[in-house]
């Protein structure tokens, strides 16, 4: 992994191995758009994972800086060649999860705009969950939006809780969970049945480890039975997911397995994602 300030931003690189050529060849990408932040994965024509490159600015300005998204799409060389890019995951914060049976899409949005502070400007687009016969509402920026049109026309555009929601693990209750600098995403399944969904925010391990207890305790789970399946949008979240095997003892990668190493959960979430646009 490769870590280095540029004009205020950071970026990290990594490398599935030490390889300089490795990004000529990228024949597949994919990104996710968080809201200080850009994570793009690479792959191979056998969608082999090759890299992963990951940008984003100081908490000290704005979220959704249409600036930074501007300027970091032209200059990405992962992003150079636009029809490489196969998949856009949007990771809004602005969520309403309403069964099939109850939505119609003009009330849909009044229920969304009750919950969430949602600006006029905002586009409120619905993605279906098909395995839980339902649908998911998002808010997201329309100058972000249509910066992603603009640039990826041939790209499928999907919420980064795509992977949580319909291409879930079969084991019983286990909770997914992306979690990037300041913001988690969480899905708690038992088998394929969705029984919870939530995102907030976070300052450290702690506060994350006091709302996943929270929930265990008022839906009577057992915490260390609780299966944790981790992915994150670099390798800067590993030391968050180490605090939190302090309260849960099974706390693994996406993909169920021991994590061994810093990148581990954002490899897992590149192929996790993959598997959602293929």
């Amino acid at each position: 992994m490769a870590d280095k300030l540029n004009t205020g931003n950071t970026e990290q690189v990594y490398n599935v191995r030490e390889d300089e050529a490795i990004s000529s060849g990228v024949a597949l990408v994919l990104c996710v758009l968080v809201q200080r932040g850009v994570f793009v994965a690479g792959f191979s024509i056998t969608k082999e994972l090759l890299t992963i490159h990951y940008s984003e600015y100081s908490s000290t300005r704005p979220v959704w800086e249409l600036d930074f998204f501007e300027q970091l799409f032209a200059s990405e060389p992962l992003l150079a060649v636009r029809e490489k890019v196969k998949g856009v995951f949007l990771a809004g914060d602005k969520n309403l999860v309403v069964p099939d049976e109850l939505y119609a899409a003009a009330d849909a949005e009044a229920w969304l705009r009750k919950i969430h502070f949602v600006e006029h400007s905002d586009r409120v687009a619905a993605f279906a969950m098909e395995n839980d016969k339902a649908q998911l509402l998002q808010a997201f920026p329309l100058n972000i939006v249509e910066l992603v049109k603009i640039n990826f026309k041939r790209a499928t555009v999907l919420p980064l809780q795509e992977y949580q929601l319909e291409h879930s693990d079969t084991q019983s209750l286990h909770l997914q969970c992306f979690i990037t600098r300041d913001q988690v995403f969480a899905t708690l399944h038992n088998y394929s049945q969705l029984l919870w969904y939530q995102v907030f925010d976070y300052t450290c391990a702690e506060d994350i480890a006091y709302t996943f207890k929270n929930l265990c305790k008022e839906n009577y789970i057992d915490a260390a039975k609780l299966h944790l399946a981790c992915t994150t949008v670099s390798g800067s979240e590993y030391d968050v997911i180490n605090e939190l095997t302090r309260y849960f003892p099974s706390v693994k990668s996406g993909n169920g397995r021991a994590i061994q190493s810093r990148w581990d959960p954002a490899v897992c979430l590149a192929n996790q994602l993959l598997a959602c646009v293929l």
